[in-house]
């Protein structure tokens, strides 16, 4: 049901969240040495073809054919190359390779899958390496600028540190901030943003 809902909304020949990467993972990003990076739920792949820019491997995913197919049209204009996998949240198999950093980008799951997801996300991740996520807040859910409709997909801090546990928090912020992302993210959001680093050993 899910890759229908994807597939449909990403059939335009628009980019319906824009062809320029996140804000929050362009200033990040750029702070980093290149690695290995992992984008899971990449859709049209803005934030692929940006990291490969840069000279990150980009390993990116997403249930969605469709937004495939519009991440490759994307890296081919960059002259960038991207791995990209078609594969749900649970069903992602990283082969045994550890990314030196993992970037969220508004991926909402119910609490019960997104912990799991998180979890597993946890043991992809490098020592040393760094995750790098922005997600709606629960608060998002009174207003129509993007996101799900329905609190249980929605973060809140509390959540977000319980899940990521593990890390050493470099930055953890929820904040109103306008989204300029396509014609799914537009206005005023409220949003958590986190940066959280593995330790070594």
């Amino acid at each position: 049901m899910m890759k229908e809902f994807w597939n449909e909304r990403y059939s335009t020949e628009a980019y319906v969240y824009g062809r320029e990467p996140n804000t929050f993972f362009r200033e990040q990003l750029l702070q980093l040495k290149p690695g290995k990076i992992l984008l899971p739920g990449e859709g049209e792949g803005r934030n692929a073809v940006f990291a490969a820019s840069l000279g990150w491997e980009v390993h990116a995913f997403d249930v969605s054919d469709a937004g495939q197919i519009k991440a490759h049209r994307l890296a081919g204009e960059a002259g960038v190359t991207i791995q990209y996998t078609l594969a749900s949240y649970l069903e992602f198999d990283n082969q045994g390779v550890q990314y030196d950093a993992i970037g969220l980008f508004f991926t909402h799951q119910p609490a019960e899958m997104r912990r799991e997801f998180h979890a597993r996300l946890l043991t992809m991740l490098a020592p040393g390496g760094t995750l790098i996520m922005e997600k709606f807040h629960k608060e998002q859910v009174h207003r129509n600028t993007g996101g799900p409709g329905n609190v249980d997909f929605l973060v809140d801090e509390a959540e977000v540190r319980e899940d990521f546990g593990s890390l050493e928090v470099a930055l953890l912020n929820q904040l109103v901030r306008p989204l300029d992302e396509g014609s799914f993210h537009q206005g005023e959001a409220v949003v958590l943003q986190f940066v959280g680093k593995k330790k070594n050993n």
